[in-house]
């Protein structure tokens, strides 16, 4: 008997002691708030899109993470180019393909001739919106593009030509170690997104920083980057 009185009191106590801690309200909640980590986290349901947003979505907030110039970023690629002091700019992939021809043979890309930094974007919707196809039944630049995907992430494009020079500026010489082909192939320059008429791009060597223009069916490398 005098334990289950025992028992009784201390109930009394904790239920009293609660109801003058504020805790009488049934309908009282708890907010947790998620660290930053949890923020940049993917949840299972995202999109790539939505993903991609709710990134950029915290580098607007407190939980920005600042990069600096040589950082690797979210994809896993280096930085080369920053805003806003650090929370925005751009990186590169971790990786980049090469024997890859452009596409787009016969198929002019006037809207896609903008060769200065920030322009990649713009360029690399004008061609997927062509549906170009390749010319020699190899693998184009469309193919790798829409198959990539780095850090969880799909939001790569094809940088312009001043994106290239830009990388080859601060990044210094990208080392390329595979050989060219019978096939007309030249590993050492990269793609730009930026034509210079209709059957030729602008195109960049980032080891050495040579610049040139290429035709559509030979195959240089592709160094993907996207922004943050």
């Amino acid at each position: 008997m005098r334990i289950k009185i025992l028992a009784t009191l201390l109930m009394t106590v904790w239920v009293t002691t609660a109801s003058a801690q504020g805790w009488e309200d049934d309908n009282a909640k708890v907010e947790y708030e998620l660290s930053c980590d949890e923020q940049r986290a993917r949840d299972p349901s995202m999109t790539d899109e939505e993903y991609s947003d709710s990134l950029l979505e915290v580098q607007d907030s407190e939980c920005a993470r600042v990069f600096k110039v040589g950082d690797i970023g979210f994809g896993g690629g280096r930085v080369f180019y920053t805003t806003d002091g650090g929370r925005h700019g751009m990186e590169i992939a971790p990786n980049h393909h090469t024997t890859v021809s452009y596409g787009c043979v016969n198929v002019a890309l006037e809207g896609a001739r903008d060769k200065s930094l920030g322009a990649g974007v713009s360029n690399t919707d004008v061609a997927l919106a062509k549906n170009c196809v390749t010319f020699y039944g190899d693998t184009t630049i469309f193919y790798v593009l829409r198959n990539f995907d780095a850090g969880d992430l799909r939001d790569w494009y094809i940088p312009s030509y001043g994106e290239l020079e830009e990388i080859y500026k601060v990044l210094g010489p990208y080392t390329v170690t595979e050989k060219g082909g019978a096939h007309p192939s030249i590993p050492q320059f990269f793609w730009s997104s930026s034509e210079d008429y209709k059957n030729m791009m602008s195109a960049f060597n980032l080891t050495t920083g040579q610049t040139g223009t290429a035709h559509k069916a030979v195959k240089l490398s592709v160094l993907l980057i996207r922004n943050f």
